[in-house]
């Protein structure tokens, strides 16, 4: 119950609700997945246990295993785990749905900041020969930030603020789908955009690049998958399930490799007429008169109308850049170089599968803020990617895109920097694009408006996430004067102060060789990726290294301090926090196991607080390192009138922390789940390079996660009762919390 109240309060799962309810009449996916609160408050201890026998059984169970280990052994773990039943397979007759024949338009009106629109159509399932077509078809109109609904619609008519397309295809014939976040007033106009576009997809062949350039994405993104064990078996499981076998992914495959913009076409023509479309929308209370059925409906038809006189008129794209293919790779290790400017790079060679990952950071982030500059870091990543000087940030998206690679801006507490992914052929131009992103942003007047309208309506739709809204009080009065303070997006007021001069002397004040460190991890011989870093970043000045001029840190808290804001929403939301650790403290590893302790499914909390007393569905703790302290907090989300109980409970199980040793199966528990998860994240090369390059930016050195595993092992229960006691002083604990006033 407590997991329905809380999605009631988050637009996007509304809107799903909405749309699903819309679209399917008969099929069993029209109902929400976690059920209404008259469905769960009417279960009982029978029906589920006859539920739970009926279909968790054995004859009803796929297990996919990859990794490192020896099959035969491997099965026989799984059969004797899993040992045969007598009982047939359970099987359900789920009715098919209709067959669709007319538009169909449903909107709600709810206490929301921002409004979202879903528009779907009926689309196939996994195993339909249409389905490799039709995700190409949503990948061209909303897959990207050169795709056409954000390219048009977004960056070109400045509708919305974000807009997506993707084809959910599962067991049953699933949808395809766009959807939209957007001011309320331009919800009619948005539709009639969206309409149009797939109305043109449906009577023109798209052209050759753009074709190409959503195969590229697709096939470098079967790459990826296979850089970790779990994307391989969740690929196996998924077409195993879904598909009927588990092979069906090269057919899949296949079909994306050899389809044609006929091709593409024929699918759109097949399934995205207006007569099949559902369109739903989640409007702010008081806005509701924006947007009426009838409205939408004289949208769609005129887009129809328009789009089809269009559709003798050519279009032309940019064709995709000519890929080149670096050195071959021979080195092995980690291997580091400090280039001419004083930039470090650090590259680790990792031949298993042909993909590359760069990371580069520099101190920045919060830390290079103050209260009139909050957020201007993060602005900043943002405009990384919105043109350079010699490219408009349309031909830079194309580009990047062409290339089937990925660039990112990021920002967080500590720093700040740019990633890149890319496939082992396309490395070196795509990494072209990274470092003229890096270097030489444009900062155009047009951009700069276009990144700040995004940010605002990000600030707008935040307000609706209450969980933020409690952590950003609870970090206020945590701290006094320090950057981690400061709301990591910043406010409407910041926000709207940043022009191109406040942006180019932030970027001149970080970019410097001293303050930056490069990462590569892939499929790359070490020495030609530093050559060709160092060719590339000739001429960055070495500026100066942010590290050495940090912000002081403000004292810890004295006294019990208690912030709250009021929300007319199901639930309320509970910070309880104390100052934490920095990356450097020797006891840092002690309170990530204090944490995991407290948190997952097996976690203290969770039992006490959810099973136990019913008080939440979702329960956890949170630490959060810094170069100087930083902060651990428990959140809790519960039903207003159980705000008291919720932040008793919490209290007292911080208070066992304090004063008791963690039972050994707990600890243990605690332990390998933290070891076991860095294992797993060091499969991929992104995750990689990003450790990397912030232990080698932050100085903590590029092996310092070499020996975690161990330092995670040697905890003992006495470590936790000490750094519980050191942290959590419960004189002195700050409580945030967002609730409805009427509480």
């Amino acid at each position: 119950l407590e997991e329905i109240r809380r999605s009631e309060d988050e637009p996007h799962h509304v809107l799903s609700d909405l749309i699903f309810a819309t679209a399917f009449r008969s099929h069993p996916y029209r109902a929400p997945i976690l059920g209404s609160h008259e469905s769960v408050a009417s279960l009982t201890a029978a029906r589920l246990r006859d539920f739970y026998r009926r279909w968790y059984a054995p004859g009803n169970l796929v297990v996919v295993a990859a990794g490192d280990f020896e099959i035969d052994w491997m099965r026989a773990q799984i059969i004797e785990a899993f040992p045969a039943s007598s009982a047939p397979a359970a099987r359900r007759r789920r009715p098919a749905e209709p067959r669709q024949e007319e538009l169909r338009v449903a909107l709600q009106g709810r206490p929301f900041e921002r409004a979202c629109l879903d528009l779907s159509w009926p689309a196939v399932n996994l195993a339909h020969p249409d389905t490799p077509l039709l995700d190409l078809v949503a990948y061209i109109l909303g897959g990207g930030e050169s795709s056409r609904l954000v390219r048009r619609i977004k960056e070109e008519a400045g509708l919305c603020d974000r807009i997506d397309a993707s084809c959910y295809t599962p067991l049953d014939p699933g949808l395809f789908g766009a959807t939209v976040d957007l001011e309320a007033a331009q919800s009619e106009a948005a539709i009639e955009a969206v309409v149009r576009e797939t109305e043109r997809l449906r009577h023109e062949p798209v052209s050759e690049a753009e074709l190409e350039r959503a195969r590229a994405n697709f096939l470098a993104s079967q790459e990826w998958e296979a850089e970790s064990v779990s994307g391989m078996a969740r690929k196996l499981g998924s077409f195993h399930i879904l598909a009927g076998d588990h092979r069906h992914h090269e057919t899949y495959r296949e079909t994306i490799r050899t389809a044609t913009a006929e091709d593409l076409r024929a699918a759109a023509a097949r399934h995205l007429s207006i007569d099949r479309l559902s369109v739903a929308g989640v409007l702010p209370e008081g806005a509701e008169a924006t947007l009426s059925e009838a409205q939408v409906r004289a949208a769609v038809a005129r887009a129809s109308e328009r789009a089809a006189r269009a559709a003798a008129t050519p279009r032309h794209e940019v064709p995709p850049a000519t890929p080149h293919s670096p050195a071959p790779s021979s080195s092995e290790g980690l291997q580091l170089y400090t280039l001419e400017c004083g930039a470090r790079v650090v590259v680790e060679p990792r031949h298993d599968v042909p993909v590359v990952a760069v990371r580069a950071a520099l101190i920045g982030g919060q830390l290079a803020e103050v209260e009139e500059t909050a957020g201007l870091s993060g602005f900043l990543a943002g405009m990384w990617l919105r043109g350079t000087r010699s490219r408009s940030a349309a031909d830079f998206a194309r580009e990047v895109e062409n290339l089937a690679g990925d660039i990112d801006g990021f920002s967080g507490r500590n720093s700040c920097g740019l990633t890149l992914d890319a496939t082992r052929d396309r490395f070196l131009p795509v990494l072209d694009l990274f470092t003229e992103a890096m270097l030489a942003p444009a900062f155009a007047a047009d951009e700069i408006e276009r990144e700040r309208r995004d940010t605002l309506a990000a600030l707008a739709r935040r307000e609706d996430r209450l969980s933020a809204r409690a952590f950003d009080l609870f970090a206020r009065a945590q701290f006094v004067t320090h950057p981690y303070r400061l709301a990591l997006p910043g406010t409407p007021e910041t926000v709207t102060r940043f022009h191109a001069e406040t942006l180019a002397d932030h970027h001149t004040r970080i970019m410097g060789g001293e303050n930056l460190v490069i990462t590569v991890a892939g499929d790359v011989d070490p020495d030609s990726a530093a050559r060709e870093l160092s060719r590339r970043l000739g001429e960055l000045p070495r500026g100066s290294d942010l590290q050495a001029a940090l912000p002081p840190e403000d004292p810890s808290p004295d006294r019990v301090q208690r912030v709250e804001e009021f929300k007319d929403r199901a639930q309320a939301h509970l910070v309880v926090g104390f100052r934490g650790l920095s990356v450097f403290d020797p006891d840092r590893e002690a309170l990530e196991v204090l944490v995991q302790a407290l948190s997952g499914q097996g976690g203290r909390l969770f039992l006490e607080l959810r099973d136990r007393q019913s008080l939440a569905y979702t329960v956890t703790a949170v630490n959060v390192e810094g170069v100087a302290p930083g902060t651990f907090a428990v959140y809790i989300a519960t039903a207003p009138d159980k705000l008291e109980q919720a932040e008793a409970g919490i209290l007292e199980e911080l208070r066992r922390l304090v004063e008791e040793r963690l039972p050994e199966p707990e600890l243990e528990r605690a332990r390998r789940y933290l070891i076991g998860n860095h294992a797993i994240d060091a499969q991929r090369n992104g995750s990689r390079a990003m450790q990397l390059a912030l232990d080698t930016r932050y100085g903590l050195g590029p092996d310092s996660h070499a020996g975690y595993p161990e330092r995670v092992a040697a905890v003992t229960a006495e470590d936790l009762r000490r750094v519980a006691e050191r942290v959590l002083d419960l004189g002195a604990a700050t409580i945030a919390s967002v609730r409805p006033a009427n509480d």
